[in-house]
This record gives C-alpha cells, structure tokens and sequence, in this order.
C-alpha cells in the first residue's frame, strides 16, 4: 500500500492498526487531489453567502483555488 496517500514510513496516518487489505481510505495522492479540486469547484459553484459560509466554517476563512 505504498501508494496510499495515508500511507507514511510504515505507517498509517488515518487509522492506528495498519490494515491495508480491503480499506476503505485507500486512495492514492492523485484521487486525493482530484477529489480536492472537484470539492473546491463544487463549493466555489454556489452562492456567495452558502460559499462564505462554507469557506469560514470548514477553510478558516481562506481557500486556495
């Protein structure tokens, strides 16, 4: 599972227990940026007061597009 964007020196990041077989994080850093950037288009898609809010709430009042 080296290609696992989880993955770091033998160990994963998301979850304690090392279990790679059948896990459903398992995505490599492309997915993960492509899911990044679909999210970014989804949020910056909606009106200004929703996409605020949104920003604020989940950005820290910044996002990087």
């Amino acid at each position: 599972m080296d290609s696992c964007f989880a993955y770091d020196k033998k160990r994963c990041r998301i979850l304690k227990i090392k279990e790679c077989d059948g896990c459903s994080f398992y995505k490599t850093l492309e997915e993960v940026e492509e899911g990044r950037k679909k999210a970014i288009e989804r949020i910056m898609s909606l009106d200004k007061v929703t996409r605020e809010s949104i920003i604020r709430l989940y950005y820290d009042g910044q996002l990087e597009v």
